[in-house]
């Protein structure tokens, strides 16, 4: 045991094999050794960024956000125990779905990790607690603990750079990667000076190409063999077993909320910035909530026979699969 935790102190982090050799996965309801495990994780996990924060914000900025990632890491790990069954066995209309939608429409990012709400097969590796990642309809909060995407660092460092024309350097973002390279960690895949500055240039090729050519999808790159990134490629992932192409992985929160979980952040705020129209995202899960008012509009045969609370959803993009020609219907 002392083994395992100098682990999870020196790497500031709980894997799923760290966490079977403790010996005490197995109890579906959480027994209080798992809670324990999960809470020291929690507890530990931030030592490393610690003098990143401090750095960054002084002791203030040190201490708001190591209590902030304690709080997001401990409830998400409690979130992750009580509902590592969450999603139950997907049915076929439950399984992850592309489609596509208006940059605006994504109004959120959520405050869930990969290791407490895994979204494709890889995250599963981050996880203590899920074996495979979580698809289909889904009860409880999960939709509440969720963030506006125009606040999270990387838009606003987006939006400095190309809309406000400041140098890289200047960001929110280039700062906080900058100071943990110099701390010794990794981070915006890089781990020293030259390949930040890599990553800088790749984003800056990224905007220019998305404001000549718009958002071109992933399996589109892949065929092109050479999207233009040194440190970042197109690729394809598995869900369940099934390869997507490596687009925004979302839920639709109980009333239609978009909710970004994973994958494409960089282009989703440079839609956003130059205004397009519709991107691709991977739909993977959705509130009961939400899913019982997807099934209402299946069975619907015009707007009318739908309860009025539901007819402000008739253009939500995920409902386009279901509802067919009911507009028609009720132009007759």
């Amino acid at each position: 045991m002392n083994a395992v935790l100098a682990e999870i102190f020196l790497s500031g982090s709980i894997t799923h094999d760290t966490y079977v050799r403790t010996g005490v996965a197995g109890d579906p309801g959480g027994s209080d050794a798992e809670y324990q495990m999960l809470f020291l994780a929690a507890l530990t996990a931030p030592w490393r960024k610690l003098l990143v924060f401090y750095q960054l914000g002084g002791v203030p900025g040190a201490l708001g956000r190591t209590l902030e990632y304690l709080y997001e890491n401990a409830f998400g790990y409690w979130w992750a125990i009580r509902h590592r069954s969450a999603a139950g066995e997907p049915t076929a209309s439950d399984l992850p779905a592309t489609v596509e939608i208006g940059p605006a429409d994504l109004r959120y990012q959520s405050r869930f990790g990969k290791a407490h709400f895994p979204t494709k097969d890889g995250d599963t590796d981050r996880s203590p607690v899920h074996d495979e990642p979580i698809v289909g309809v889904v009860s409880g909060r999960w939709d509440r603990f969720r963030t506006e995407w125009t606040e999270t660092r990387i838009h606003r460092s987006l939006e400095a750079r190309f809309l406000d024309g400041e140098y890289w350097e200047q960001t929110a973002r280039y700062r906080y990667a900058a100071c943990k390279i110099e701390n010794g960690l990794e981070d915006w895949r890089s781990s020293t000076p030259e390949e930040l500055e890599r990553r800088c240039d790749d984003l800056d090729a990224l905007y220019e190409s998305m404001a000549e050519e718009g958002y071109v999808p992933q399996d589109e790159l892949l065929e092109r063999e050479d999207d233009g990134m040194e440190t970042g490629s197109a690729a394809i992932k598995p869900i369940l077993g099934t390869n997507y192409p490596h687009e925004m992985r979302v839920g639709i929160g109980r009333s239609g909320e978009v909710i970004r979980f994973s994958a494409g952040k960089h282009r989703l705020s440079i839609a956003k910035l130059l205004g397009l129209e519709t991107v691709p995202v991977i739909i993977v899960v959705r509130h009961e909530r939400w899913a019982t008012i997807r099934e209402r509009f299946a069975a619907a045969d015009s707007l009318e026979a739908l309860p009025g609370e539901y007819r402000e959803f008739a253009d939500h993009p995920d409902l386009r699969a279901v509802t067919g020609d009911i507009r028609p219907r009720v132009a007759e």
